[in-house]
C-alpha cells in the first residue's frame, strides 16, 4: 500500500500530465472512472492557473492574443506549477519564461512588459507597513545623517527595462491604437520605480540620477553614499520617496534594523 506521500506525488504527476498510472488504483470510480476524475482535476487546475496568469498579465495577454497566451500559460504551468494555494504569488517567473519561449522571439518587448506587470502585481499584494515617521527622522542629529540607512516599503520594486513597457502596457490596456503606433521601441532603457503608496499602486519613471540614488538607498546602503551617487538632485529624490510612502524605517550603523 502506498504512503500518503506516494499518493500525493502521483496526484501531482497526474495534474502535470505525467500519467495516471501511479494513482489510478487508489481513486474510487463509482459514476466516473478514476481517469475521468483525474481529468477533471487536471483541467480545472490548469484553467485556474491560466486565469490567474491572465489577470496578472492583462497587457501581455492582449499583446499576443488569447490562443498564444493559453499556449504559453499551459507550458508555464507544466514547468512552474503553483507552489502554494496563495495564487497571488503565482507567475513570478513568467517574464524569464517568455524570454526563453521560441514562439515569443518576435515579441522582443514581451518579457519587459511581463516584468512591469509583475511589479504592479507585487506592489498590489505586498504586505502593509507603516510609512516612515518624519518627525522621528528630524530628531536625528546632522552628524549622523550620512550614516542613516532606510528600510523600503515591501511593495517597492526597481526596474531597469530595455523597452518602454510602461507605455506599452498603458496603451494596450486602453486599447489606444494611436498610442501604440507612436511607441518607439528604441527609446529605452527605461528606469522605473513601482510601489503602493498613498494613492494606490503607482509606477514612475526615474532619471538616471534618480535610479542611481534609489538602488543603494533601497538596498540598505548609507544615505551619504546614495546622495554622493545622485549628485545635486539627491535631496529632491529623497523627498520624493518620502512623499510617495516608499520608506518605512531608518536606522544607523550603531543600531539594529528594528531600532
Amino acid at each position: 500500500m502506498p504512503t500518503l506521500h506516494d499518493i500525493q506525488r502521483g496526484f501531482t504527476a497526474s495534474l502535470l500530465g505525467g500519467g495516471d498510472g501511479a494513482i489510478e488504483d487508489w481513486i474510487v470510480g463509482e459514476e466516473f472512472t478514476a481517469a475521468e476524475r483525474l481529468r477533471v482535476y487536471r483541467n480545472s487546475s490548469r484553467s485556474v492557473a491560466t486565469d490567474v496568469l491572465r489577470m496578472t498579465y492583462p497587457a501581455v495577454d492582449r499583446l499576443v492574443g488569447r490562443e498564444f497566451f493559453d499556449m504559453a500559460a499551459e507550458r508555464f504551468y507544466v514547468k512552474y506549477p503553483p507552489g502554494s494555494g496563495y495564487l497571488n504569488e503565482y507567475g513570478c517567473a513568467f517574464a524569464d519564461f517568455l524570454s526563453a519561449l521560441p514562439e515569443a522571439a518576435a515579441f522582443c518587448y514581451l518579457p519587459d512588459a511581463a516584468r512591469f506587470e509583475w511589479a504592479l502585481n507585487w506592489a498590489a499584494n505586498a504586505n502593509d507597513a507603516p510609512v516612515l515617521d518624519l518627525a522621528s527622522l528630524a530628531a536625528v542629529s546632522p552628524e549622523q545623517h550620512a550614516n542613516l540607512r532606510f528600510v523600503p516599503h515591501p511593495s517597492v520594486q526597481l526596474l531597469e527595462l530595455e523597452y518602454p513597457a510602461d507605455v506599452i502596457a498603458d496603451a494596450v490596456i486602453a486599447d489606444d491604437e494611436n498610442a501604440l503606433t507612436a511607441i518607439d521601441l528604441a527609446s529605452g532603457p527605461v528606469l522605473l520605480i513601482v510601489n503602493r503608496g498613498p494613492n494606490g499602486v503607482d509606477a514612475q519613471r526615474l532619471p538616471p540620477g534618480g535610479y542611481e540614488f534609489a538602488c543603494p538607498l533601497f538596498a540598505g546602503g548609507r544615505l551619504g553614499e546614495a546622495l554622493k551617487a545622485a549628485g545635486p538632485d539627491g535631496a529632491a529624490y529623497l523627498a520624493g520617496h518620502f512623499v510617495n510612502g516608499r520608506l518605512t524605517q531608518f536606522y544607523t550603523e550603531s543600531e539594529t534594523r528594528d531600532g
